[in-house]
């Protein structure tokens, strides 16, 4: 019962921080695209059903990353093995959503296919070099901090 309420917390925690980025990030672009004319960004408004959609698409995103990095399932296949299954899980939804809110219109443009592919190949490259170059150098030296310990303290 603990690790469902530690799921959960982690879940409520990775949707209030993405969804309110999200629709931050939206009612941005919203006024950029208005022009930057400031008698229609003070009118500019966002849909409830643009709410709720983004709302979905932060739950699911939200759901496969507290599957992809806090499930016991999960824990000890490594870093990259979870973020490999959380885009897994992530992408093909993420992509139903654009279509869904009329981001990838029809079959969407090759621009926009373009830009995506971009953005998650940053994303995946960012994370694995993070891991390569920071995650793997802090473990040796904790490996060997612990190591060291255990030698002083006689600890087998």
């Amino acid at each position: 019962m603990e690790d469902i309420k530690k799921l959960l917390v982690y879940f409520r925690n990775a949707l209030a921080f993405s969804y309110s980025w999200l629709v931050l990030c939206s009612a941005l672009v919203g006024i950029l695209y208005a022009g930057l004319d400031f008698r229609v960004a003070v009118g500019y408004s966002i849909k409830c059903e643009t709410l709720l959609k983004l709302l979905a698409l932060c739950a699911w995103g939200s759901a496969c990353f507290v599957f992809a990095f806090f499930t016991k399932l999960m824990k000890k296949r490594g870093f990259v093995f979870d973020l490999t299954v959380f885009f897994a899980l992530f992408i093909p939804v993420e992509i139903l959503m654009f279509y869904w809110m009329n981001i990838f219109s029809s079959a969407g443009t090759v621009t926009l296919w373009i830009v995506l592919g971009i953005v998650v190949a940053i994303c995946y490259i960012c994370c694995l070099l993070i891991d390569l170059l920071i995650m793997r150098k802090r473990s040796k030296v904790y490996t060997d901090k612990l190591n060291e310990y255990n030698s002083k303290n006689g600890a087998c």
